[in-house]
């Protein structure tokens, strides 16, 4: 069976987690936090979350992990069929993560430990999220899900991790741009309703609750 590390309140953590639950793989949960401690290092080789460990092997990476469940589990496809169709939903993922995620992570220590605001951060980081919404505006299609007809790997990481990124426009902001971009508040709500995210993201509620800062 498949053991997941990692805890209920990271994004990536909750992404990998979905996507378990939608190929209805059988996995066992493992709560442990990144670091760099020499144990964590040992396993997981940026002291990241989440990994996988399958049989004593470790996996880590979420994109990387989303490749390897494809190719055991391809009775649930999540990744389209069609190499163009499948590389755009890559497209997808990689602009969320790299585009709109990473630069809003900059704001994680005021947001989650609320600790001081990083003033250059606090400079960049809005129009470099402006920017990666504006690239993700102009390629996803939301018909009604981000690359098209079906549900993919890119649906479950555009509900983590800009719900992830809208928090901390918010915190540090004052800027709710999933409100402002009307159609993209329905799209979240809707998949907000699946099932496997439903369950999973009340996990990660009710848990970032007693995290967060008061």
């Amino acid at each position: 069976m498949f053991r997941l590390h990692g805890v209920p309140i990271s994004n990536y953590y909750n992404t990998v987690k979905v996507a378990l639950l939608e190929k209805n793989i059988p996995f066992e949960e493992v709560a442990i936090f990144p670091s760099q401690k020499p144990e964590v290092l040992a396993v997981s080789h940026m002291g990241k979350i989440p990994w996988i460990e399958l049989d004593g092997k470790v996996l880590t990476e979420t994109n990387v992990i989303f490749d390897y469940l494809e190719d055991v589990s391809p009775g649930l496809p999540l990744y389209p069929a069609a190499p163009w169709e499948r590389a755009k939903v890559k497209e997808l993922i990689r602009i969320i993560e790299l585009y709109i995620d990473l630069p809003a992570r900059r704001h994680l220590a005021k947001v989650y430990f609320g600790d001081d605001i990083d003033q250059t951060a606090h400079s960049e980081v809005l129009p470099a999220v402006k920017n990666g919404l504006r690239a993700l505006e102009k390629i996803c299609q939301l018909s009604p899900y981000l690359a098209g007809n079906h549900f993919t790997y890119a649906d479950i990481s555009a509900y983590f991790q800009l719900r992830f990124a809208n928090l901390h426009m918010k915190t540090i902001y004052g800027w709710d741009f999933v409100y402002q971009w009307g159609e993209m508040e329905q799209y979240l709500e809707i998949l907000g309703n699946r099932p496997t995210i439903s369950s999973t993201d009340a996990i990660m509620q009710r848990d970032l609750e007693n995290f967060l800062p008061k």
